[in-house]
């Protein structure tokens, strides 16, 4: 299913109708900002097709793990309805990723994703003083013709917060951490697991 995924997402991205369309968009310099990270971290993945691969975490309870491996990613919302987009999501930082492994026996998942017309969500879609149920595109799929969302993000309030949200300063080079969120699971290839104890 990933191999054709991957040949599918590769004539897409030639076709008109995936391509971006910032310009329409408001912040534009802070978006492009934001895709040249995500371009950073697509640079370390080396292959030889023609499709942008990234290397991502995912974190979870190992109680859920086999139905995960068996049967898939699927986009539930047991946490919340996803305050970027009801989605998968995957970071690019383990550390980040452990935050939603629970208190004990969680995991992390080492993925590949495929991404199809990255939307770079900012600070103007997660303000500093809104709730995240007010967010731009919380509890909705993709934007428009974009595939996933792709949100650098850092901590709200102390140290313990669950609140993450694009940096208030606008610069992305403020941001601790990222999110990505993916609406197909078709783009998800899973391919390592740690376990904690």
């Amino acid at each position: 299913m990933f191999l054709q995924q991957l040949e599918s997402i590769e004539n897409k991205q030639q076709q008109a109708v995936f391509q971006p369309q910032l310009n329409v968009e408001n912040s534009r310099e802070e978006r492009q900002r934001v895709l040249n990270r995500l371009d950073t971290l697509c640079q370390q993945v080396s292959h030889n097709r023609s499709v942008r691969i990234i290397r991502m975490w995912h974190g979870c309870r190992q109680n859920i793990l086999p139905n995960l491996l068996s049967d898939g990613f699927s986009t539930l919302g047991f946490l919340d309805d996803g305050w970027f987009g009801k989605a998968m999501y995957f970071t690019s930082s383990a550390k980040y990723a452990t935050r939603y492994c629970g208190q004990t026996g969680g995991c992390l998942i080492m993925c590949y994703l495929l991404l199809l017309n990255p939307f770079p969500v900012t600070r103007t879609d997660a303000p500093p003083a809104v709730s995240p149920n007010r967010f731009r595109f919380y509890g909705k799929g993709n934007y428009k013709n974009y595939q996933c969302h792709y949100i650098p993000v850092s901590p709200v309030g102390g140290p313990n917060t669950q609140d993450y949200r694009p940096p208030s300063s606008g610069n992305v080079d403020d941001a601790e951490y990222d999110e990505l969120a993916i609406f197909q699971e078709a783009n998800i290839l899973p391919q390592v697991v740690i376990h904690f104890q």
